[in-house]
């Protein structure tokens, strides 16, 4: 099985020719690594909106809440 459309998931994308010197092993280990990196930087982000959200007062942080993530 071909690493190449999990490794385009992950980079949202066709993957750079520069990727074909890698073997299928290296390249499945990069995947691996770009996932990780990617969950890491998702949950760093929420913690992020969630620090933003605690210097606005209680009573509107749902509304506000609301206003920026629809």
């Amino acid at each position: 099985m071909s690493v190449a459309p999990t490794l385009e998931a992950e980079l949202g994308g066709r993957a750079p020719d520069g990727l074909t010197a890698l073997t299928e092993q290296e390249r499945r280990a990069f995947a691996g690594v770009l996932h990780d990196a990617k969950a890491r930087q998702s949950q760093e982000l929420d913690a992020a909106i969630e620090r933003s959200l605690g210097v606005v007062p209680r009573m509107l942080r749902g509304t506000i809440r609301k206003i920026l993530f629809g």
